[in-house]
Formats: structure tokens, sequence, C-alpha cells
């Protein structure tokens, strides 16, 4: 695996056993959680990137198409105005429109890389269970913001799968943040790192 001249970032919420959303796309559970005044206060100062930190430290975003229509499904695009890149082989390539951002359809993984390489992008972030995936088997994630809503729901759609070799990762920082969720900055931890 060759590391892209790119820096991969992920920024993304999972409840405690693993999933990103529930088996019909559901995240409910995640953007309406309900009041519980029992948790542990929020740390101060924090020490992880909260959204906006994180949308400040990258040129675009990396999605897949079920990533895509479920931010189409909120009342308002999620995140503002970095230009998007939208990874599927069924929606037909080249921009959409869309109102508040440029919207770029991409067929393939070899195809962003080249995009990625010819634009001279420095910073993506990636989003979705299964580009998180792929782009973790290419080598192409490096910092890893992921945050656990205190919740089971037995069942939905994981963020991780199956993996062909462990991939270690070092803790760069953890905050309790609202609703009783822990948000930890990880990075990935390349062959050689520390020798």
């Amino acid at each position: 695996m060759a590391k892209s001249s790119w820096t991969g970032r992920v920024f993304i919420a999972t409840s405690l056993d693993g999933y990103i959303a529930r088996p019909d796309g559901d995240v409910e559970w995640l953007t309406n959680p309900p009041q519980d005044s029992n948790h542990q206060p929020a740390s101060s100062p924090r020490t992880v990137d909260n959204i906006d930190q994180h949308m400040a430290r990258v040129d675009c975003m990396l999605m897949g198409r079920k990533t895509y229509a479920k931010c189409l499904s909120f009342p308002e695009w999620p995140y503002s105005t970095k230009r998007t890149f939208v990874l599927s082989r069924t929606l037909p390539p080249g921009l959409c429109q869309h109102p508040s951002t440029m919207v770029e359809v991409v067929p393939s993984l070899d195809e962003v890389g080249k995009l990625f390489e010819r634009e001279r992008i420095r910073s993506v972030y990636i989003d979705g269970g299964e580009v998180v995936q792929a782009c973790l088997r290419r080598g192409w994630l490096d910092e890893i913001v992921l945050t656990h809503a205190p919740i089971l729901l037995g069942s939905g759609i994981p963020l991780f799968r199956y993996l062909s070799r462990d991939i270690r990762m070092t803790l760069l920082g953890v905050d309790v943040i609202e609703h009783g969720m822990v948000s930890a900055h990880y990075r990935v931890v390349r062959d050689g790192d520390g020798e």
C-alpha cells in the first residue's frame, strides 16, 4: 500500500457496539439523543477537534452514494461549502447540481486517487462506512476522530468490517462531549513509525 500525497481524515460517530446507523439508515439516536442530566460533564478545555475545527483542516470531502443520499435528506447540507466528491458506480459521473456546495460524482477509488493527485489536494474528509473501510484498506487514512454515543443498537450498519491485517492506532486525545458521548482522536500507525 503506497501512502497517498494527501492526508485522509475521518470524523464519525458510532454506537457503543460500532454501528454508524440502524439497518434502515436511521441516525435519529445520534442526531436527537434523549436528555440525561446524569452524564459526566463535558471536558474543558477540549483536546479533540469539534466538527468546525475538523472542517477547517480539510480541503474537500469524499463520501459514498448512501452517505450522500442521507445528507440530502437533512433539512440543510451539513458540511458548509466544502467541495464534495461522491464515490458511485450508479450515479452519472460529473458535477451534480446542489445549492450549497460543489458536488462531483467519481466512479472509482482509482479515479479519486488520480483526481486528488492532479489537483494537489492536501487534506480530505472521508465519510461513510464503506468508503472509510475501502480507504483504510488502501492506506489512505491518517487520522480518525471517533465519537461513541452511549447507546447499544444491537444491529445496523457497521463502521468497520473485515481487514486483512491489524491496523494500529496512536491515541492523541480524548474528550467527554455533549450527551455523554466520548470523542477520541487517533493517528494511524504506519509501518516504520517510531523506529
